[in-house]
């Protein structure tokens, strides 16, 4: 929200009464339409298809950059401490990621004795749903979006909130003291953190006189992160604190974990 602006609208900037170029897909999501249409198929048909078709390319997409990601991380985190990082799996170590989803996938699902079964299973759902949720309002270009809502804003923070039940959920349903003492740690933090993000978040709000988040981006002749450079940065440190990264690591107790504790 600090930094879509003219990052891409000045590409994709749409004037008053101006003709815009869709983008690529776009055109091709008209082109298919086209043919589901000329198949016979009813309208709403034709929209659920394009809807579960859209879900699948963003979720496979964010799948393969969170993949990337990971693999740059542990890249340069290795760097950091002198060491090669991962290098065996593929050139480079580039299929590693892959190997260890695989590795995931193939482990057991086991639940713990005594647990809530429905709530301890449904708590990594939620979690994961909520993350994707959050992309229906992110536009990708000006005519390329989930849900065009006018109050996007409202809609992340809400949506982003939910994750914080789901991680209480696993906690309380695994009938384990020690799990439920580490949800009410990971979700005091998160909740402390989300009191400034929100605040941070109000400045855009403020400055663009609305809550869209295409209405954010359009209304950017000027970064607002160089308006509101202390906003940015909060907003970006809140950020890194709600994910539970270093140093904001507390909820994973790493350094615990190392000494054997």
């Amino acid at each position: 929200l600090f930094l879509v602006g003219h990052g891409y609208s000045s590409f994709y900037y749409i004037a008053p009464g101006s003709v815009v170029m869709p983008d690529p897909i776009t055109m091709i999501g008209n082109w298919f339409e086209g043919v589901l249409a000329n198949l016979g198929l009813s309208t709403g048909l034709v929209t659920l298809i394009l809807a579960i078709l859209g879900v699948l390319i963003v979720v496979i997409f964010l799948l393969i950059i969170d993949i990337a990601l990971v693999w740059l991380e542990r890249k340069v985190v290795a760097r950091f401490q002198d060491r090669l990082g991962p290098n065996r799996v593929g050139p480079f170590g580039l299929i590693q990621p892959i190997a260890d989803v695989v590795k995931l996938l193939i482990k057991e699902d086991t639940t713990p004795l005594g647990a809530d079964r429905i709530l301890y299973n449904l708590a990594p759902i939620l979690a994961l749903a909520t993350v994707l949720l959050i992309w229906a309002v992110i536009p990708f270009t000006p005519t390329l979006v989930g849900s065009e809502i006018n109050v996007g804003v409202l809609f992340i923070v809400a949506v982003g909130a939910i994750g914080t039940l789901g991680i209480f959920m696993a906690g309380w349903a695994s009938n384990n003291k020690y799990a439920l003492l580490g949800a009410f740690r990971t979700v005091a933090q998160v909740i402390s953190y989300e009191v400034p993000m929100l605040i941070a978040l109000l400045v855009p709000v403020l400055l663009a006189r609305t809550m869209s988040v295409q209405g954010i981006v359009h209304e950017q002749e000027i970064w607002y992160v160089l308006m509101a450079p202390v906003s940015a940065l909060i907003f970006f440190l809140t950020g890194i604190a709600e994910i539970g990264r270093t140093p904001f690591d507390l909820l994973e107790a790493e350094s615990e974990i190392v000494a054997g504790f």
